[in-house]
């Protein structure tokens, strides 16, 4: 921004009036107060707040082991009126213009303590990480959703190439979580490589999370029981451990459901084109029409699937 130092001082220059550049005063954020920042800041979204943050950051992220916000840097991160309890990392990556690194998302999560004020958290698109950048949401208890498929609703979860993103790297941050005293994680959704893979550190980490689950007695949304299963079975799975879903759980819009819901009424099912459990209110998924084979169809994802 440029400012005059004076209206009235002015050069006579060829026989016209003219205003001279030294008349002005050249200013940028840089020369403005660290306090002032923040106020600066309480204009834009939380994601342009973020990526404020960042530009005006003197923290090297390139260097993880000082890759720690500053109190400015902090103060600008949250300065939006908008919280932080849901976030899409795409959203900062497409306001910042490039792919983010571990370095960046683990800055960004201490920059805006995600720790205790994240409840859902998705990476879509973020095909630069290892995982790594998670650190940060270690111990946390008011995370309830992470969605680490790395792809936008309804797309397919095929990934090519595969990023390098790590289970060896994701699942002890996940395990940290589970461990941690009431913790409130209810749905986790896994990358397609992962779930094809299926580690044993994946397989152990499923069945820990379908006991803590069980142990929780989730009440349906429908009112029919809750979604440990029907009253005649003690160990019913909630996490689906052939596919590494979550069954009972809306993707969309984290309703729990009880097995009947699933079994008999259709009220929540499947969808084999994206890969996600949905209720029939976010999405109508259509399964194994015995007169065309095993189809699949799903009106989000607008696909009709032969398998």
């Amino acid at each position: 921004m440029a400012t005059p130092i004076s209206s009235n001082k002015r050069q006579r220059h060829s026989g016209e009036e003219t205003t001279t550049s030294s008349n002005y005063m050249q200013l940028k954020f840089s020369d403005l107060p660290n306090a002032l920042l923040p106020k600066v800041a309480s204009y834009l979204s939380n994601t342009s707040c973020v990526s404020f943050a960042i530009s005006m950051s003197k923290e090297p992220l390139d260097d993880i082991s000082s890759c720690i916000p500053s109190a400015t840097s902090i103060a600008i991160a949250t300065a939006s009126i908008e919280n932080w309890e849901s976030m899409d990392f795409k959203d900062i990556q497409d306001v910042y213009g490039r792919t983010l690194t571990d370095n960046d998302i683990r800055w960004i999560l201490l920059a805006i303590d995600g720790v205790n004020k994240t409840k859902s958290l998705k990476f879509t698109n973020c095909v630069g990480i290892t995982g790594g950048g998670l650190d940060p949401i270690r111990e946390s208890v008011v995370l309830e959703r992470i969605d680490l498929s790395l792809v936008s609703d309804y797309e397919n979860p095929t990934i090519d190439p595969e990023p390098p993103f790590s289970s060896a790297i994701v699942i002890p941050i996940l395990e940290n979580i589970l461990n941690t005293e009431n913790n409130s994680l209810i749905h986790v959704q896994l990358p397609k490589k992962w779930r094809e893979e299926r580690s044993d550190l994946l397989t152990q980490f499923l069945q820990r999370f379908d006991r803590m689950l069980n142990e929780r007695r989730l009440q349906c949304s429908k009112g029919c029981g809750v979604c440990e299963g029907r009253e005649d079975e003690d160990d019913f799975q909630l996490v689906d451990q052939l596919n590494g879903v979550i069954i009972f759980t809306c993707y969309q819009c984290m309703k729990h459901f009880c097995s009947s819901c699933y079994m008999d009424n259709y009220e929540i099912d499947f969808c084999k084109c994206c890969e996600k459990v949905y209720c029939v209110d976010c999405n109508e998924v259509n399964l194994c029409d015995p007169c065309q084979g095993d189809v699949a169809s799903c009106k989000a994802c607008d696909v009709v699937k032969v398998w």
